[in-house]
């Protein structure tokens, strides 16, 4: 993978920074050219040590030495942190790329000024092993160079895509947020499996490489999921009992009905 030029630093330590951190230094960016900072020293304490890359408790030193600044922070405290930086920023017209959830590049703009070359980001949590999905949207300010580095820095940590920010919304109800979906789809079917007796740890295994396998199937097939699904849907059979029982109870206007109130409420976080 090519890398990334310039030093990288991120405000904020979190699990998203460290999934994206590992990233980059498991994709062969030198650690030395990576800085982060977080008030939570066991944080940075674990990212110094266990993958050589720099750490303060500043923010301003992160601003001051990189050329690319991740903001991997909180919404409540978005506007402080920004207002705390936002002097050299502006001295050093460095590229921000946001994984603020909710927070609109209007909103930091407000701030850093409109010239500040911006990205939105959207990533989801399967980026800490490495199979994320990302959802990227730039301001009229950033350059076609700048959605390149954003491109690279999430592909680190999975697939990359580019949206317009008006969709980061729905993007978050069926992506971001998608990995929960699937984490209940596996307790329910848990709960459905009290009569197999096999232990709960190889239950997991097995329902988790089952939804795997499918996922992977879907991806590299030429036939539509719904084409797919016909396929091991004998008539009369046991696969088709569970799917009249789907049908009946409204399980796709359900999941439709549950995708439009979760982008209502990440619109309703984003005001």
């Amino acid at each position: 993978m090519k890398e990334l030029s310039g030093k990288i630093g991120f405000v904020g330590a979190g699990n998203m920074a460290s999934a994206l951190i590992s990233g980059l230094v498991n994709s062969n960016h030198n650690p030395k050219n990576i800085i982060a900072s977080s008030p939570e020293e066991e944080h940075l304490l674990k990212l110094s040590s266990g993958l050589g890359i720099k750490t303060t408790q500043d923010n301003l030193s992160v601003v001051k030495t990189s050329d690319i600044v991740i903001l991997a922070i909180k919404p409540n405290i978005i506007e402080a942190v920004l207002s705390e930086i936002k002097e050299e920023v502006k001295k050093k017209d460095i590229l921000i790329l946001s994984i603020a959830a909710g927070v609109k590049i209007a909103k930091i703009e407000s701030i850093l000024g409109n010239t500040t070359r911006i990205f939105r980001a959207m990533p989801n949590t399967p980026a800490s092993i490495m199979m994320g999905v990302t959802a990227i949207s730039g301001n009229k300010s950033a350059s076609s160079e700048d959605r390149e580095k954003a491109k690279l820095l999430f592909e680190c940590v999975g697939k990359v895509t580019e949206v317009k920010e008006d969709e980061i919304d729905i993007f978050t109800a069926l992506i971001g947020s998608g990995p929960a979906y699937v984490f209940y789809l596996i307790e329910s079917l848990l709960s459905s499996s009290s009569k197999f007796s096999l232990p709960e740890e190889e239950k997991v295994k097995l329902i988790s490489s089952m939804i795997e396998g499918a996922a992977k199937l879907v991806s590299v097939s030429e036939d539509s999921p719904e084409i797919l699904r016909n396929k091991v849907t004998s008539p009369g059979g046991v696969t088709q009992k569970a799917i009249e029982e789907f049908e009946k109870h409204k399980l796709k206007q359900i999941i439709e009905k549950s995708m439009e109130s979760a982008e209502k409420r990440s619109t309703e976080l984003g005001k």
